[in-house]
């Protein structure tokens, strides 16, 4: 791998397993319980870290499913903090209970990414299919001060508190980042990809009024413009109110850059920068740096700066500015 393509954003999938029942993913609905052994996840950290590979800024995140789930986590972050490397895990906050708080101090996490879609308990519950995600994720933000990130995915449900939220977040001293999200595609769906956003089982959660969209939308860029901590972009907002009006339809105007920064590791081993366009390895058969090194990388590259589809990746996760 060439050093302008060094990670920034290593993603350890750890499990697929997850005890919610997202209303905007269908994760909960598969029966996978396959996980990548530890060993080779931490072969895989170390030889990234060794080979110099990763920037100078650069987080593992670990993730699910519900990363929380898995036996082993604060065993693989705190194997990552003692190599130096920055840790995020994403979780919903549903499993948290005083035993898991003890252990994910003594791990020396460095960040926690939650879900907010609501101030609202019963709106927030109800969106992730669960009673009691929102008081834990609360709890979690008064006992991990400045190291909770959170993230928003504006819906129907939540369009008018969009900018409530900010101002909220924007307030808190304990909370250090806040991104917002567009719904996509749900995760292990049956839908069909085209017009899924009017699907029966999805389009409850799709804004119809594209006014109050842009007009909530308008009046969040101009909270941006002014914060410290949100960090989606003007320019991404923005994006927003085109991909509302019409997710099959819009403007490629830009690039999706997920090569550049970001790589994967899934629960099956498997090596990835796209979950579309292919897969690079899987460390259970090479190492990670040999992977990495093999002639079809580039290709993969190639091949994802020349991609025209509106996936999740692009609209949300790597939308270049």
């Amino acid at each position: 791998m060439s050093q302008e393509h060094k990670i920034k954003f290593l993603l350890c999938l750890v499990t697929v397993n997850c005890n919610l029942r997202c209303r905007m993913c269908f994760n909960w609905k598969n029966n996978e319980t396959e996980e990548i052994e530890s060993s080779l996840l931490k072969a895989a950290i170390s030889d990234l870290h060794k080979k110099g590979l990763f920037t100078t800024d650069a987080s593992v995140v670990f993730a699910g499913g519900e990363a929380l789930l898995r036996s082993d986590i604060f065993e693989l972050i705190r194997f990552s903090r003692d190599l130096g490397l920055c840790t995020t895990l994403t979780t919903s906050g549903y499993p948290y209970n005083d035993r898991i708080r003890e252990q994910l101090r003594d791990s020396d996490l460095t960040y926690i990414a939650l879900p907010l879609d609501s101030l609202q308990r019963s709106v927030h519950d109800n969106l992730r299919g669960k009673d009691g995600v929102f008081d834990n994720a609360m709890q979690i933000i008064q006992d991990f001060p400045r190291k909770v990130t959170l993230t928003c995915t504006i819906s129907a449900y939540n369009i008018n508190e969009i900018c409530e939220i900010a101002e909220w977040a924007e307030a808190n001293d304990n909370i250090t980042g806040l991104g917002f999200q567009a719904l996509v595609y749900p995760f292990n769906s049956q839908i069909s990809r085209d017009n899924f956003h009017q699907s029966p089982e999805f389009s409850h959660l799709w804004p119809k009024d594209i006014s109050t969209v842009c007009a909530n939308l308008n009046r969040l860029i101009k909270i941006k413009n002014k914060s410290k901590k949100i960090y989606t972009t003007s320019k991404h907002l923005n994006f927003f109110k085109e991909y509302f009006r019409n997710p099959a339809n819009i403007n490629r105007r830009v690039r999706c850059r997920i090569g550049d920064t970001s790589l994967t590791i899934n629960n099956k081993g498997g090596v990835i920068f796209c979950n579309y366009i292919g897969q690079l390895g899987n460390i259970r058969e090479l190492a990670i740096t040999d992977i990495l090194s093999a002639e079809n990388v580039q290709e993969m590259k190639k091949r994802m700066l020349e991609c025209r589809k509106s996936c999740e990746f692009y609209v949300n996760c790597f939308f270049e500015d």
